[in-house]
């Protein structure tokens, strides 16, 4: 891949940031598991400075990185005026007076949430649009090999017409939820109302202060009823989808590591009846492990003029949408 190289600061350097890089198990299966790991291999992306207010964190990028480290943007001085590209890879509540620091930024590449609240979250999205700010969201999955090819209609050749669908998170909603919910959307196309399932409590859990584990569903344009149920992470994690369809059954478990079509065969109870062959599963290969790089490739094709936001902030909003739906309709 060729190109100009585009001038990048990263924001925060947390787990998200570098941390997860120094896991041993996520090297197992992830080989981009943070944004340290793809700015320091991505050909189009010119690494050039962390900001962070900790003086550990400093530490870490430049002896562990190479990469000059400082406090805040001011303390940048010249150096940002030429940031192309921000990662925000922080609390939501700063990050308008990020970019308004930096003067030639062409795109931000942010995690979630967009906002502290839904107003905040329109609210620093128009300050980017004002401004001609691309903002790609980190929803992964929407920049996963395997799953865009479900998205693009490889599941319905698997499997057929939705009939049910469950989705497992944990973590907290505004945290896991919001992934899940989003690729709900992904895969499903969008959603109608949000509404809660059953009369189990929910449960305080996760990294984000205040944030709640609740069961719901919901009702997709389309029709179909999309359950989600929490997991106390406590125990054990998984973010995991099962779907089953007119022609089987296909799940997405351990946390989009494994992938497995169960097609229909012959009924072994029942003469004259099929089954999901539950015990005959054909796996597809996981590319989780790529899928941040990916976000980052596809970030630079559309900086080219070549290509469309695989997670732009408007559908990202959309999600938010949702979570803050669930969140009333679970108080109600």
């Amino acid at each position: 891949m060729s190109g100009t190289r585009f001038r990048t600061a990263l924001i925060g350097f947390g787990r998200m940031a570098s941390g997860y890089a120094q896991d041993p198990a996520m090297a197992r299966h992830f080989r981009y598991a943070a944004h340290a790991q793809v700015l320091a291999a991505h050909p189009r992306f010119e690494w050039s400075a962390v900001i962070d207010p900790a003086d550990a964190a400093r530490a870490h990028a430049e002896a562990d990185w190479r990469i000059a480290a400082a406090p805040d943007i001011a303390a940048l001085g010249e150096r940002a005026a030429q940031v192309e590209v921000a990662v925000l890879a922080t609390p939501p509540g700063q990050r308008a007076t990020f970019i308004d620091q930096l003067p030639a930024l062409r795109a931000v590449l942010v995690e979630k949430p967009l906002g502290t609240s839904l107003e905040a979250a329109r609210a620093f999205l128009e300050s980017c649009e004002r401004r001609g700010i691309l903002v790609q969201v980190n929803f992964w999955r929407r920049a996963d090999r395997q799953f865009r090819a479900l998205a693009g209609g490889r599941l319905r050749e698997l499997i057929g017409t939705p009939q049910a669908v469950s989705i497992y998170y944990g973590n907290g909603l505004l945290n896991n939820g919001s992934h899940m919910i989003d690729f709900a959307r992904m895969l499903f196309g969008e959603v109608g109302e949000a509404r809660r399932l059953g009369a189990a409590p929910a449960f305080r859990e996760g990294p984000i202060d205040g944030d709640s584990n609740v069961p719901f569903v919901l009702s997709m344009r389309s029709g179909l009823d999309v359950s989600f149920q929490p997991l106390r992470f406590a125990r054990y994690r998984e973010n995991g989808l099962i779907a089953w369809d007119e022609q089987g059954r296909f799940d997405v478990l351990n946390e989009g590591l494994t992938l497995l079509h169960y097609p229909v065969a012959a009924n072994r109870a029942m003469s004259g009846e099929s089954e999901v062959a539950s015990d005959a599963p054909h796996r597809l290969d996981s590319s989780a492990g790529d899928a941040l790089y990916a976000m980052y490739d596809n970030l630079a094709a559309v900086l080219d003029g070549r290509d469309t936001l695989w997670s732009p902030g408007d559908s990202a909003l959309e999600s938010s949408r949702v979570v803050h739906a669930v969140e009333a309709c679970c108080r109600a």
